[in-house]
């Protein structure tokens, strides 16, 4: 910690700032001491009361004013970095989105490495967000087909946003939200006359919609339908950076893509066929590590890891 701002300075004190031991004998030596204060070794003497509010610790101030993808602070902290003795303050300026390109990579990671004594705070006045989930394929059909239903295929889950691998503030003055989940693909379901009623019709499920997120989940593909009275599938919506996109429609619906932070919709089916909608992504993980285990606070949304 910093020497004392006025009153009375030890030795001892200078020296254990300097990285040595509570004795002045060790390998700390005068021109460590005197390295404090930028004193050239072998310069003019110097009063005790020179070395006031001295402190070792190295600060590193970086502020992210441009958009950017998958960002780890351990990579990005600079060559003036002393391990255990480095107070980081991060800056995310407003405006700016810090985002993924894939649904398991994190948007912003404080990263592993750091050392014991070494500080994190992170101001956060733009947006950190995951990626969107892709939305889930719709079903094929053939009809008069050994199955009469077949299965949608789920939406992906959304990406992560934040994750915490090291004890870390975070001030939440703008956004952090998890990536949505992709939309549910629909069922296939195929119908055949009774002898009384000519009704004869193969319905393919259509594609799911992705999700939001800064790099929105692709949409499904539309499922195909063969033989009598086919209804094809139609291909869903890829989600925005902040909103959901629409399932397909045509033969059974695909499920709309989630919002930031929030689920997929299941796709639609005849006989509970169809896809699950994917899972919200994660705004935070690590949350034990973040602001002395209360997580961040502010405007998020998705789930807390």
């Amino acid at each position: 910690m910093p020497l004392p701002s006025s009153g009375q300075i030890t030795l001892d004190e200078m020296h254990v700032e300097a990285g040595g031991s509570t004795t002045t004998q060790g390998a700390v030596n005068d021109a460590d001491i005197r390295a404090l204060i930028g004193a050239a070794s072998g310069g003019p003497n110097l009063a005790f009361t020179d070395w006031y509010g001295a402190s070792a610790r190295v600060t590193i101030n970086i502020t992210i004013s441009s958009n950017t993808n998958n960002y780890n602070l351990f990579n990005s902290k600079g060559g003036t970095y002393s391990a255990g003795n480095t107070t980081i303050n991060v800056t995310i300026n407003s405006g700016v989105t810090v985002g993924s390109v894939t649904t398991f990579g994190y948007a912003f990671t404080t990263g592993t490495g750091w050392a014991t004594g070494d500080v994190i705070n992170i101001i956060n006045n733009g947006t950190i967000k995951g990626k969107g989930g892709s939305g889930g394929a719709g079903a094929d059909i053939t009809f008069g087909g050994a199955n009469n239903n077949t299965q949608g295929g789920n939406g992906a889950t959304g990406g992560p946003a934040f994750r915490g691998q090291f004890a870390c503030t975070v001030t939440n003055n703008g956004s952090v939200y998890g990536g949505g989940g992709g939309g549910g693909g629909g069922g296939g379901f195929w119908l055949g006359g009774d002898g009384k009623i000519t009704f004869n019709s193969a319905n393919a499920g259509s594609g799911g919609g992705g999700g939001a997120g800064v790099n929105g989940g692709s949409g499904g593909t539309g499922g195909t339908a063969s033989g009598a009275g086919a209804v094809q599938g139609t291909n869903g919506s890829a989600g925005s950076s902040t909103a959901g996109g629409s399932g397909g429609t045509g033969g059974y619906n695909g499920g709309n893509g989630g919002g930031l932070g929030a689920n997929g919709a299941i796709g639609q089916s005849a006989s509970n066929a169809g896809g699950t909608g994917g899972t919200r992504g994660a705004y935070q993980v690590g949350a034990s590590l973040i602001n002395g285990g209360s997580g961040i606070g502010g405007t998020v949304g998705g789930r807390s890891l």
